[in-house]
């Protein structure tokens, strides 16, 4: 078992709890209702609620607040009762790797430790609070409550003040932070995080000691999005990195930095200098940030950065008879992959559909090579695979089986993944089944948003064309994409953008050029630089898809479309 100090935040459970009580006393007062939500990998995996009998009156205040009547809790089991399954949910056995959660934990947490200690049951974990890591990571919002960081992350409630809802609630804005914290701030393991929600928080009049020997001031950077560059006395440059506002994203370093990790101490403490280049949006950032780190290679990036994976399904398209599987890394391989998803309880699901309902191979043979002498496996026996490791099924029939697959996952047809999870999610609906239909809904989100612009990378990709148009406070910036490669960035200028025919004509000739003379039937083989840039923008566009406007270019379309679309 991992130390939690060597353990990835990703790999982290989290048991988010919210409970319901008589009173503000864990001493005096008793639970009335708990719930309890498990979060790994950067996703809700299970839950655990229960309403509790607390062996005392509920006061009428408390009814009004919570709902939750005498009535309601007078047949329910007593916290000794549902104890054994507090504890199996949690899985105190690996409590090294469990970290309690809430939002002013310190309430939940205190109530449960004294109601195991009245049963004479041990009970100790990390605690962590979203709410102190609402308190450093939105410092701009006035009130830090559940309700007020549930409503800035968009986030609903159902019933305030009743157990699952709140914890459902501070799950969500766990994943939001924990995201943050690994993408922004580029933390890496729970010991960091769990330093990061009690540090020292520095401001204008408490200035800290960095900022200080460089002798500059946050407002020294600007609010824009860029690339920025942390250089020692002699020039060098340590580390590269990337902003959506730079101000915002070095904050985070300087206001901070009492308890930031070791690995970005040793950093600030060789840097001699900041400086920063701006770009015309984050999506420039972000290729810019790849293209100068691959150029320069920065000591502290290799040590430091971390790079947040989405999962992608692949199906290895190269190979003779092919296999689907769940990855994080796309490869120069030949194969087709689908993604990235924000979710990887979306490519579970798919990845499970897709097993139950097809009868590609399961084997663990990388490379199949058929013969009549091959027995069969528990999988045909089970109806699960056709045996085509001994000509049970023929390669024809196997690649039928494959083209099945991929409109499965990619088209709208009757019996692709989008149809039928469309029509699940109304059948539970109409069942009333309304957490089952949630789930349905946000696997149909996340696959409509992936291939809403046909995410299909590397040999799919190649019959892909793209016009990402991003609109910053400059303007727009245009990017076209062809072959998975980004090939040509336009700025229009938001002050004079009736004016720039020059530009304009460019953009023409570009769309004639790249988009209606060349054959869609391209080929491309992709080099580890071009590799990357596909990752940066796939991620990027899986991740931002509803901010932004992406046009891709259907074998219909013609040059006014593409125009039509850039001057909107």
């Amino acid at each position: 078992m991992k130390e939690s100090s060597d353990l990835n935040i990703f790999d982290t459970t989290f048991i988010v709890c919210d409970v319901e009580t008589t009173g503000l006393s864990p001493a005096g007062n008793r639970i009335t209702e708990i719930a309890l939500i498990k979060v790994r990998n950067g996703e809700i995996i299970d839950k655990y609620t229960s309403l509790i009998n607390p062996q005392q009156h509920i006061p009428r205040e408390i009814t009004n607040l919570t709902g939750i009547s005498n009535e309601d809790v007078i047949n329910k089991p007593t916290f000794l009762q549902v104890s054994n399954e507090i504890i199996s949910f949690i899985g105190q056995s690996e409590s090294g790797n469990i970290i309690f959660t809430g939002h002013n934990v310190g309430f939940d947490y205190k109530f449960l430790l004294h109601s195991f200690l009245r049963i004479d049951k041990p009970f100790a974990l990390k605690t962590l609070c979203t709410c102190k890591l609402a308190r450093r990571l939105l410092k701009r919002l006035r009130s830090k409550s559940l309700i007020n960081v549930a409503a800035y992350f968009a986030i609903k409630f159902k019933r305030y003040h009743r157990a699952y809802d709140d914890a459902l609630a501070t799950s969500k804005i766990l994943l939001n932070f924990l995201d943050t914290l690994s993408e922004e701030y580029e933390f890496e393991s729970i010991d960091e995080v769990l330093k990061f929600q009690n540090c020292k928080i520095y401001n204008n009049e408490n200035k800290s000691p960095v900022l200080k020997r460089l002798n500059v001031s946050l407002k020294d950077f600007p609010k824009a999005p860029g690339v920025y560059f942390m250089k020692g006395k002699d020039g060098e440059t340590l580390y590269i990195g990337k902003a959506k506002n730079l101000r915002e994203r070095l904050s985070s370093y300087f206001r901070f930095n009492s308890e930031l990790p070791v690995k970005l101490k040793r950093l600030l403490n060789n840097i001699a200098s900041v400086e920063y280049e701006l770009t015309n949006s984050e999506l420039s950032a972000l290729i810019l940030e790849s293209k100068l780190i691959k150029q320069h290679k920065p000591r502290f990036n290799s040590a430091i950065k971390r790079f947040r994976f989405h999962p992608f399904l692949k199906i290895d398209v190269h190979n003779e008879y092919p296999k689907i599987e769940k990855v994080y890394e796309i490869e120069n391989d030949g194969a087709n992959y689908y993604g990235p998803f924000q979710s990887g309880v979306t490519v579970n699901k798919l990845l499970k559909d897709v097993n139950e309902e097809f009868r590609l191979r399961k084997c663990d043979y990388k490379y199949l090579k058929p013969s009549i002498e091959h027995s069969t496996c528990m999988y045909r026996e089970i109806g699960k695979c056709e045996a085509p490791c001994n000509f049970s099924q023929s390669k024809k029939e196997y690649e039928d089986e494959v083209i099945k697959v991929h409109n499965f996952i990619t088209s709208f047809e009757e019996n692709s993944a989008r149809k039928r999870y469309e029509i699940r999610m109304k059948e539970f609906s109409e069942k009333l089944e309304f957490e089952r239909a949630a789930f349905i809904r946000d696997r149909l989100k996340d696959i409509q948003k992936v291939l809403s612009y046909q995410k299909v990378i590397t040999s799919a990709i190649n019959d892909k064309k793209i016009i990402i148009k991003c609109n910053s406070e400059s303007g727009k910036e245009i990017f076209f994409i062809h072959n998975g490669k980004l090939v040509k960035t336009y700025l229009i200028q938001k002050e004079n953008e009736f004016n720039q025919t020059n530009i304009f004509e460019e953009l023409t000739e570009t769309t004639e050029y790249l988009f209606f003379s060349l054959s869609r039937y391209v080929k491309h083989k992709f080099n580890n630089y071009e590799l990357d840039e596909i990752k940066v923008i796939s991620n990027w566009l899986a991740l931002n898809r509803d901010r932004n406007s992406v046009m891709e270019i259907k074998d219909w379309n013609n040059k006014n479309d593409v125009m039509q679309f850039l001057s909107v």
